[in-house]
């Protein structure tokens, strides 16, 4: 009797046991089931991820915030772009822009950013123009042959003339507007970047081809125009002079540039506040019977060019760094455009949509890279890819 009813406990734990390890095996199913519905969710939603990124993404904190190298950040980049953007957007490219070095060999050259008028506005909007480094002074006046070595030239205004840089029209290649297009009769609303955030120097306010002009603001070379002989102070002032315009202002236009860069038309005029800094400087420079510094190590303290064209600027920055330095250089300078002005656009425009990577003295990333420009509308296909390649720096697709 007693071996029976262990027979019995013994059939109904074995049941229960049972029970319990199909349980185990049905929740254990269950989890699987939701673990697998977990993960393919999870594999949808990173494709739309995947795919809203390649839609939105226009900025990579990636590169700042894991410190990395520019060449680094430029593959990281190149990347992402080919396996998630689409469309167009699959060609944009990634430029690495350095940061200015003394031992670039446009060192000597100080930036001037002008608004679309060629007045100066600066860096920072309040027409002071900087020079990055230390001048290294000769304690000697600048030779007419070291005031005439330019930095290259880049582009020209339309009004501009080839011949004032030694050069016959036709003999440079430049790089055509898209397409030749009808006069609008609305203007693109530009929406510039904060003026209130000087840091911010690469957003591009967006270029709309079916509103250019019947002439392009600017013509830009296929490749810069190295080795330009331009004007010696004396020349240019001599040149202004001789350029006086009613109502006290004075033009542009010379026999030869003063200044790298861009290449100016002659409409541009100094205002009278202007011309006043230049009498000024005119003045010192006599009062102190030409005198220049003492040789060494010295700051450039910041130039005010407000009211001043940029080659009037340059005349300015001239007058007050007479002197060489250690390596037989001249003070020189480079005009540009500010980057919201409309110039400036139509310029980074010309090629196409890039991510800009900026990398600072130690190769790393300075700030976040993001996209700036935009693309022709007028161009598809295999005309497109084929004008893409001559922009230089084919992206990671067509390499």
């Amino acid at each position: 009797m007693v071996a029976k009813q262990r027979y019995l406990y013994h059939l109904l734990l074995l049941a229960a046991l049972g029970a319990y390890v199909i349980n185990l095996v049905q929740e254990g199913i269950e989890l699987s089931n939701i673990a697998e519905q977990k993960k393919e969710n999870l594999r949808k939603r990173q494709l739309m991820d995947e795919r809203f990124l390649a839609i939105t993404k226009s900025v990579w904190p990636e590169c700042v915030r894991q410190k990395l190298t520019a060449e680094d950040c430029k593959a990281f980049i190149d990347q992402e772009i080919y396996d998630l953007f689409t469309d167009k957007d699959r060609y944009v490219r990634s430029i690495i822009m350095g940061k200015r070095r003394k031992t670039d060999t446009t060192y000597n050259a100080m930036t001037i950013l002008m608004n679309d008028n060629d007045m100066v506005v600066g860096r920072d909007g309040d027409g002071l123009i900087y020079y990055d480094f230390t001048w290294d002074g000769s304690g000697t006046l600048a030779t007419e042959e070291q005031q005439t070595e330019l930095p290259p030239i880049a582009a020209m205004e339309p009004d501009a003339s080839l011949t004032e840089i030694g050069l016959e029209p036709g003999t440079v290649a430049t790089i055509p507007p898209i397409d030749p297009i009808e006069p609008a009769t609305t203007e693109a609303e530009a929406t510039p970047t904060d003026p209130a955030d000087p840091a911010v120097t690469d957003d591009v306010v967006p270029y709309d081809d079916d509103v250019i002009l019947e002439e392009p603001p600017l013509i830009v070379f296929d490749e810069v125009i190295e080795g330009v002989s331009g004007a010696t102070v004396d020349e240019f002032i001599a040149e202004e002079t001789s350029q006086t315009v009613d109502g006290g202002g004075t033009t542009t236009d010379t026999t030869a540039p003063i200044a790298g860069g861009v290449l100016t038309g002659s409409t541009a005029e100094n205002t009278p506040e202007g011309d006043a800094k230049i009498e000024a400087a005119l003045a010192e420079l006599a009062a102190s019977g030409g005198e220049v510094e003492a040789a060494g190590e010295r700051t450039i303290e910041p130039i005010d060019c407000s009211g001043l064209t940029g080659e009037n600027c340059c005349l300015l920055i001239k007058l007050k760094v007479r002197d060489s330095d250690t390596n037989g250089k001249a003070i020189q300078c480079t005009l540009n455009y500010e980057e919201t002005t409309s110039k400036k656009t139509y310029w980074r425009n010309l090629r196409g949509k890039k991510v800009h990577i900026f990398a600072n003295h130690n190769g790393l990333v300075s700030k976040n890279p993001k996209i700036v420009g935009d693309w022709p509308k007028k161009l598809e296909g295999a005309e497109f890819e084929s004008w893409l390649l001559e922009a230089g720096s084919p992206p990671l697709i067509l390499q």
